[in-house]
């Protein structure tokens, strides 16, 4: 648990650890992550910093827990699944757009938060992986969802979709650098989904998984 010894911290120092630490786990992933690294860039003394965090995890649930806390706005679109056609992927850009909107606002945690939910870090060890099961897992219901409604392919089952899924956001990712623009991409993310996942150029169709309401539902809290 991160300690409350970091209440203690001016605003600046607090600021300047959080910013590098973000550079950090962004760049490395947290396996591969240097608390060292961390603790020079900073400017502390090694005893100073494991005063205020006492490991490299200590220091990471710190920044993933206030990180994580600027998708909250988000949390109401995601606790209602779409039941009309027509809603769906009115509410699928509403969430793109937000979530775009948020990662604008805040551009140095897109990696960050992409490498946790993403990537390989749901292992045991790792501080996120309840947060990366449960978006996950809610993701996978939004897709068999919109399998019911027949809005969405149904020759995949929603794993693997929500693989997909995954990995065209990692694909777009590098499109959010300022020698890119660094605009908006939610209409783009928007635009490959519904291509790669509405059911108009599959051949072949099955019936989808039968989702109860309120079966097995998993709502995010963050």
């Amino acid at each position: 648990m991160p300690s409350e010894r970091i209440e203690k911290l001016d605003t600046a120092r607090i600021a300047l650890i959080m910013s590098v630490a973000l550079e950090e786990f962004a760049r490395h992933r947290y396996q591969d992550a240097s608390f060292n690294r961390i603790i020079k860039a900073s400017q502390m003394a090694k005893g100073t910093m494991y005063y205020y965090f006492t490991s490299k995890e200590d220091l990471f649930t710190t920044l993933y827990k206030a990180t994580i806390r600027e998708f909250n706005r988000l949390l109401p679109l995601t606790r209602q699944l779409p039941r009309q056609k027509q809603h769906y992927w009115q509410t699928t850009q509403e969430l793109i757009e937000g979530l775009e909107q948020t990662l604008q606002q805040k551009p140095g945690i897109s990696q960050f938060v992409l490498n946790f939910l993403v990537g390989g870090e749901q292992q045991d060890e790792h501080p996120a992986r309840a947060t990366a099961l449960a978006v996950d897992g809610w993701l996978q219901q939004w897709i068999a969802q919109g399998q019911q409604l027949g809005v969405l392919r149904n020759d995949l089952p929603p794993a693997r979709l929500t693989a997909i899924v995954w990995g065209l956001w990692q694909a777009i990712h590098p499109l959010r650098t300022p020698a890119n623009g660094s605009g908006d991409q939610s209409s783009v993310l928007l635009d490959l989904l519904q291509r790669l996942l509405r059911p108009d150029s599959v051949a072949s169709q099955r019936p989808a998984a039968t989702l109860d309401a309120g079966e097995g539902r998993i709502d995010l809290n963050f």
